[in-house]
């Protein structure tokens, strides 16, 4: 009999095809979009005294889960699976990014995805989009750090930086400019 976990995992699974990677760039942008644009009045659900402090968790939130949505566009839009192998074997599955074409006859775990961290950890190896330079790939870092951060944890203060916001849009900048032709 299947855990609760298992159960509404089911519900969600799917071994995602190439051509989700439209889907998954819209869904992104939304998120993207929605944290431009979240302001203080949009927390009016909370005491005001933590509007403040609710409207920047949710912006970090946004920013860490598009750009998670964003790079699997990527790496579904140039030909790469993102669902991890069903049994894992080095042996003979092929390394993670792997084509369509070299996870043909293995199977696929369709409840697990690649992390944000592999994805870009790995984005490299994407042809279209290529090495990033340190300060272009500094951004995506960032936003991995804000979903898994503002995910895990409340903190009332830290240290604010507002370069890595812009450090964040560099780092976006580029992957569209490259994987999508887009500025």
């Amino acid at each position: 009999m299947p855990t609760v976990e298992q159960e509404i995992k089911a519900q969600f699974s799917k071994v995602f095809v190439k051509s989700d990677w439209s889907l998954f760039k819209r869904i992104a942008e939304s998120h993207l979009e929605r944290a431009v644009f979240v302001r203080k009045a949009d927390m009016d659900r909370i005491e005001p005294e933590l509007r403040l402090l609710a409207r920047n968790i949710e912006k970090r939130l946004l920013i860490g889960i598009g750009t998670e949505l964003l790079l699997k566009s990527v790496y579904l839009r140039h030909g790469f699976s993102i669902n991890l192998p069903e049994k894992p074997d080095k042996n003979t599955d092929p390394p993670f990014p792997f084509t369509f074409q070299q996870i043909q006859g293995i199977a696929q775990a369709s409840d697990k995805t690649y992390m944000l961290a592999m994805l870009i950890d790995k984005l490299a190896a994407v042809p279209a989009v290529g090495k990033l330079a340190a300060d272009e790939q500094r951004g995506l870092l960032i936003a991995k750090v804000f979903r898994n951060k503002e995910g895990h944890g409340v903190v009332t203060k830290h240290a604010f930086d507002p370069t890595n916001y812009r450090d964040i849009e560099k780092s976006l900048v580029t992957v569209y400019s490259r994987a999508f032709s887009e500025t």
